[in-house]
């Protein structure tokens, strides 16, 4: 009996941490599809806004994806601020 209920203990802590690598987070916005383009030469700062803004009036937690391939220019003073409905952000 204690080993089922050691497995249902490890499962229940294991399980969302793999079901949200498998499918990702649903309120996860990354800026390439808000027409970012991460070409070096095309001014992506209305993506990133865009993004921002959908991160930022998301209920709940919610991330920001800006990509680590690529380069992205910001020919704008980029400020990310709220007030925001998400109760936590994560830019990764």
């Amino acid at each position: 009996m204690q080993r089922l209920i050691s497995w249902v203990l490890i499962l229940c802590f294991v399980s969302p941490c793999f079901c949200e690598r498998l499918m990702g987070s649903a309120n996860t916005y990354n800026v390439i599809d808000y027409g970012a383009h991460g070409d070096g030469k095309t001014d992506d700062s209305q993506a990133f806004l865009s993004a921002w803004q959908k991160t930022c009036s998301t209920k709940g937690a919610s991330t920001l994806v800006i990509p680590s391939k690529g380069v992205f220019l910001l020919k704008k003073n980029i400020i990310l601020k709220g007030p925001c409905q998400a109760t936590n952000i994560k830019i990764q």
